[in-house]
């Protein structure tokens, strides 16, 4: 076993990893840098062949971790992708973006270099294309956090929520090979505790080797009060300035934490009634994410919604999309507050903000993210008095301002934390993610404090993993736990926690502050609206609540389907096994099918799931159409595909039943098994009844659907308990552009 380190080694941005398994090679993340000195990078063809590795992992959706995903493609990577569902939401948003903003700094170079009579160091063509993004896209595969996954045989993936931003993981890597088993944690981005919106980090007990971010190694983040009070003291001394507040923000996480407090500061009447920008259609498009995704937010967030005070809205709020909607902030006449990415302006809006504020006295530049090495945001924030952007200097005259506790990052004493939770050394510590000066302070502090082995890999270093002995990890066991941050009291500063007495002491001493294992609150008053605190069969039993989830479930539905649609009539729903591969023909008669639906206009309402509902949502997607996934909470219910452009899912098969029945127009129903014959049946039955008149259903593929209607025919129909007309409802068919006909045929009344 062997990985090689291709990114993000002795620098922040670039993550990559080719782990070796036997003749298997998987790569972790696909980086984009963002580093000035190290750009090459970007533009080098990886050390790695694409076209030799089986599978690529994803930790989360920054651009630094999944930036060159679409290069690697173009490159010859055809294997599959694997994320959290909100990882795969949010990569599209933010790979098309990128192509976007890639084309659009090529056409500014270009021009540039023609008026200067030069060349750069690299191509004028983008680094990749939209048409790279398409080819990229429809090889991610979403998952479940704690949801074990074979990528390829002897190699199983867990992901774990890092609490960085939305979908973010670390990942625990059980590796079987020669009869020996090892378990690797990547910890990915660690996130801080009690941040908005999202969870704290997940901890680990026990692991082989550990792959940790270092970007706050060397130092604690700097805290100068409370978060609300710094911001509205901020905004106020800028507009009573007359002036504007300019915020360069990342799309992802940082956008909507800004949007939350703001919402707060705004309802509390505690800074002043003025314009708030966010001009970002992707940051637009991340929000609404956001809000698809509220059961992987924290609780605080999803009480706020519960309780219908939204935190990603307020008065005074404007999203902007288009162009002309961003130039036209320059010509608001009242001072006003302008989020716009990217985090470390090194591309994007905010440029053009910065061109036109920077100069402004009265205005004021907050940054309030991580500025790496070498970019426009960090040489502002050192202090430089003359910038270049767009190929013009530019003095900064403007107020720069830093706002601190906003890290998405752990700091050092968070990472010590991360690192003192496991019970005994690691074979191995590798520190990435981080400046060298900075990745080399902790790996002294580690060294001293725990007694790890522990190294700061160079970039293209390989290292053999083949220490022998037995796994350090207990067979079966939970290694994975949730932790909540210790409350110091106010006389006493925080200790980090716990420290090791020798290299190899496997009962650690912890200090008073160790993180205990966080337990799940209970308030009876509130459980109804948690499934998660009953049994799997709970929703079986009469209890004071249930009419009550039963109506929180239907609602949800409903409004999540409402909102959907959009006022849309025409969506069929498609049926099916849940458990065909890709390669399976019915499996590509599925997409072929609603790919014609798709083209004529209808919505595809799904279960959900992977095989036959995989395929349906993704035929949509291709079509350009609306794709939407409807799955049921139960312990081994498959989770949901990633190609739902909308998603809900319900505690009541029947409430799920009616979500189908009640938004679409006909049925398609493919091979399948129990599941499928139950929607078969009660197809039937509430056509049969009239609930659903003039109702039609397709039943695609003779081979499997011939049999049942010639039993209905022979004995159900002879026997007098249904009639001829009940049986017109049903159509076996086997050609994808013949049922869309039909369908539209029916569905528009041209056909009776």
């Amino acid at each position: 076993m062997k990985i090689t380190f291709l990114g993000a080694n002795r620098n922040v941005t670039g993550s990559r990893y080719c782990l070796e398994v036997g003749q298997q090679r998987i790569l972790i993340d696909c980086g984009m840098v963002q580093e000035r000195d190290y750009a090459a990078r970007n533009w080098e063809p990886c050390p790695v062949d694409a076209s030799s590795i089986a599978a690529l992992v994803v930790t989360h959706a920054h651009l630094d971790h999944i930036g060159l995903i679409p290069k690697f493609v173009a490159d010859g990577f055809d294997g599959k992708i694997y994320a959290t569902r909100p990882t795969v939401a949010l990569a599209e948003v933010m790979l098309r973006d990128a192509a976007k903003i890639l084309a659009e700094d090529v056409k500014y170079k270009r021009r540039r270099h023609r008026e200067e009579g030069r060349k750069g160091p690299h191509p004028a063509v983008p680094l990749y294309t939209d048409k790279d993004v398409d080819n990229s896209l429809h090889l991610f595969r979403g998952v479940g956090y704690r949801t074990p996954t074979e990528i390829v045989p002897g190699v199983t993936v867990t992901w774990h929520d890092a609490g960085h931003i939305l979908g973010s993981a670390s990942l625990e890597v059980t590796i079987s090979e020669s009869g020996r088993e090892r378990t690797l944690i990547f910890s990915g981005d660690l996130g801080q505790h009690d941040t908005p919106l999202i969870h704290d980090p997940t901890y680990f007990r026990q692991a082989d080797y550990v792959f940790m971010e270092s970007t706050y190694g060397d130092r604690d983040h700097e805290h100068h009060g409370d978060v609300e009070d710094q911001l509205a003291a901020i905004v106020g001394e800028t507009i009573g300035r007359g002036g504007n507040l300019v915020i360069p923000v990342f799309a992802v996480e940082r956008a909507q934490e800004m949007m939350h407090y703001f919402g707060r500061l705004v309802h509390q009447n505690r800074i002043p009634k003025v314009p708030i920008f966010l001009d970002s259609p992707m940051a637009s498009d991340v929000t609404d994410i956001f809000r698809r995704f509220t059961s992987w937010l924290d609780q605080e967030t999803r009480r706020a919604i519960e309780a219908d005070q939204a935190p990603l809205q307020f008065p005074g709020l404007t999203l902007t999309r288009t162009v002309d909607e961003s130039k036209s902030i320059n010509h608001v006449k009242q001072p006003c507050i302008i989020m716009a990415p990217a985090g470390m302006c090194n591309a994007g809006r905010i440029k053009h903000h910065l061109r036109n504020n920077l100069r402004r006295p009265e205005s004021t530049l907050l940054f309030v993210g991580f500025q790496a090495d070498g970019t426009l945001g960090r040489r502002i924030l050192d202090g430089e008095k003359c910038v270049r952007i767009h190929g013009r200097e530019y003095h900064v005259e403007a107020h720069v301002a830093q706002l601190f506790g906003f890290s998405g990052h752990a700091d050092r004493t968070g990472l010590l934390n991360w690192l003192g939770n496991f019970e005994q050394s690691p074979r191995k510590l590798f520190l990435t993610h981080g400046e060298e000066d900075v990745a080399l302070a902790l790996q002294e502090t580690v060294r001293k404090r725990f007694g790890f082995d522990v190294s700061v890999p160079e970039y293209a270093s390989e290292v053999l993993l083949d220490d022998d002995g037995p796994s350090l990890v207990e067979p079966g066991r939970e290694i994975a736990i949730n932790v909540r941050r210790p409350v110091a009291k106010e006389s006493e500063p925080q200790r980090i926690a716990p420290v090791a007495t020798s290299n190899h002491d496997a009962s650690r001493q912890t200090t008073e502050a160790s993180p205990p294992i966080e337990s799940p609150e209970h308030d009876p008053d509130r459980e109804f609206l948690d499934s998660s605190v009953h049994r799997p069969v709970s929703f079986l039993h009469e209890d004071p609540w249930r009419v009550l989830r039963i109506q929180s479930d239907l609602i949800q539905g409903i409004e999540t389907m409402t909102r959907a649609l959009d006022g849309r009539r025409r969506a069929v729903t498609v049926f099916g096994s849940a458990r065909l591969p890709e390669s399976d023909p019915s499996y590509q008669f599925a997409r072929r099918t609603t790919q014609r639906l798709g083209q004529r206009g209808f919505g595809i309402i799904t279960g959900g799931g992977p095989g036959i509902m995989e395929a349906a949502n993704r035929g949509a997607r291709e079509a350009g159409s609306l794709s939407i996934g409807l799955n049921i909470e139960l312990p081994r219910e498959q989770s949901l595909n990633p190609y739902c452009d909308a998603s809900y899912t319900c505690r009541y098969f029947f409430v799920r039943k009616m979500m189908f029945a009640k938004y679409a127009r006909g049925f398609v129903i493919f091979p399948g098994g129990f599941g499928t014959f139950d929607e078969f049946f009660e197809s039937l039955t509430l056509i049969q009844t009239e609930k659903l008149a003039h109702f039609p259903v397709v039943l695609a593929g003779t081979q499997f659907w011939q049999p049942m209607v010639q039993w209905l025919q022979q004995s159900v129909q002879e026997a007098g308990c249904i009639d001829e007309h009940d049986i017109r409802r049903f159509r076996v068919m086997d050609d994808a552009d013949e049922i869309a006909e039909w369908l539209d045929a029916v569905i528009d009344g041209s056909e009776p």
